[in-house]
């Protein structure tokens, strides 16, 4: 059920009684304490209340037996703070094997939060012919974990997917063009073993014809759709040879798909964390076509309803938000020390900004990038001593690697810390 959906039932389509039982309910009561509350003198009023508001919300009892969790579930994703961790408990929605939150989520974490509706949005962007989605968002803010689900979406309609993190290749495949792309082809086929080997790679004619028949070739022979997921793609901007080949190769197979049965087989899902775009013309490059895609920070619903997941009470989520804002990594990070490592709100409030705090190696691993580029981190230390931020006319290489990183956000004309914890950290060990 979408939220829009949700919203209507839960505003307009229950009755005074029902509005009475559904928090009382989700507050983790019994059913004899629910009917004791409205006057009842039996369990069974708050039962049969609950049965009709299951019925509302798209649960009949009649069918879906588990419709008391299927209630909770649908409230600690939409309306998180009417559902208390009692309720949860009662329907095992509470995690116990929590993971240490790095790299992507599981597909099958209870941790991945929805930023709704841009899972739908991707969803039916795939089914399209040819299709383009290009997902932006600084590191660590969850691209991966949502291509992996845009593929796994995909294999339900019996897809065919190949995944490249681009960051992951080896340094000495982008010594040239040639062998860059041969390299990339090779890694598909590796993904898909009835695809064309490389032995009919044409080397008498220039690698991007070469790679592009070769690819076209693989089409063909498919029955069916090919999503290919090209993942941490600014590693290319590295390599101006490359990426002045690659990224038109790119656009042009998308524009093919408009005039070839072929080429709108393919799907493509581009990620990336940057606007520098280098030297590279933008009108022959994938990032001003197809769906955009911008991953922002976790809502405050969105975080209580993580909180929840985790077992917590939400009134730890403010406290959270006000030292990290919605950053999902640092969100998660928080939340699985104050679980299953013990720590207070208050212990890690006052150490977070320290190398003592649990944020130290995420903070670490940035000062070590502004101490090996100074230049990037005296306009970093410029930001974090001004409160209000600084007044930016025009993006520089520096504000763009800034904004690749996550460190900083964008507010009117002006360029600020993203949140607290980067503005004391950084204003004190820069």
């Amino acid at each position: 059920m979408s939220q829009e959906k949700f919203e209507k039932i839960y505003q307009y389509e229950l009755t005074p009684k029902q509005k009475k039982v559904l928090p009382l309910f989700l507050a983790g009561q019994t059913d004899e304490q629910i009917a004791k509350e409205l006057g009842a003198t039996h369990r069974s009023t708050a039962s049969h209340q609950l049965r009709n508001i299951s019925t509302r919300f798209g649960f009949p009892p009649e069918t879906e037996p588990d419709y008391r969790c299927n209630l909770i579930e649908m409230f600690a994703k939409y309306k998180p703070e009417l559902v208390s961790v009692k309720a949860l408990e009662k329907c095992g929605h509470i995690i116990q094997n929590i993971r240490f939150p790095e790299g992507s989520e599981p597909l099958n974490s209870a941790f991945y939060q929805e930023r709704s509706p841009v899972e739908s949005r991707c969803y039916a962007a795939i089914k399209e012919a040819g299709a383009l989605v290009r997902i932006k968002a600084p590191k660590q803010m969850g691209k991966t974990s949502l291509l992996k689900r845009i593929m796994a979406e995909a294999k339900k309609s019996g897809y065919s997917t190949v995944y490249l993190n681009f960051s992951l290749i080896e340094t000495n495949k982008f010594s040239n063009a040639n062998d860059f792309l041969r390299s990339f082809y090779a890694y598909v086929v590796n993904q898909l073993p009835w695809a064309p080997p490389l032995t009919v790679w044409d080397t008498d004619i220039p690698s991007m014809v070469s790679c592009t028949r070769t690819f076209q070739s693989l089409l063909k022979q498919l029955d069916g759709v090919l999503v290919l997921a090209l993942d941490e793609v600014d590693k290319l901007f590295e390599y101006p040879e490359i990426y002045q080949n690659f990224f038109p190769m790119l656009r042009n197979w998308n524009e093919n798909a408009n005039e070839s049965e072929t080429w709108e087989k393919l799907r493509l899902l581009v990620a990336h964390s940057t606007e520098d775009y280098g030297r590279l013309d933008i009108n022959q490059s994938p990032f001003n076509v197809g769906l955009p895609i911008k991953l922002e920070e976790f809502t405050e619903e969105q975080v209580k309803s993580l909180a929840i997941r985790h077992g917590l009470d939400s009134n730890n989520i403010l406290p959270i938000m006000s030292l990290v804002g919605g950053h999902p990594y640092l969100v998660r990070l928080a939340l699985y020390y104050l679980v299953c490592q013990g720590a207070t709100i208050g212990e890690l409030l006052q150490e977070a900004a320290t190398d003592a705090g649990i944020f130290t190696e995420h903070l670490r691993r940035y000062l070590e990038t502004f101490q090996e580029n100074p230049e990037l981190g005296r306009v970093f230390k410029e930001i974090v001593s001004n409160s209000e931020g600084i007044k930016v006319e025009r993006k520089n290489r520096q504000i763009y690697q800034l904004d690749s990183m996550g460190v900083i956000k964008f507010w009117n004309n002006c360029v600020r810390a993203r949140c607290r914890l980067y503005q004391e950290y950084f204003g004190s060990y820069l």
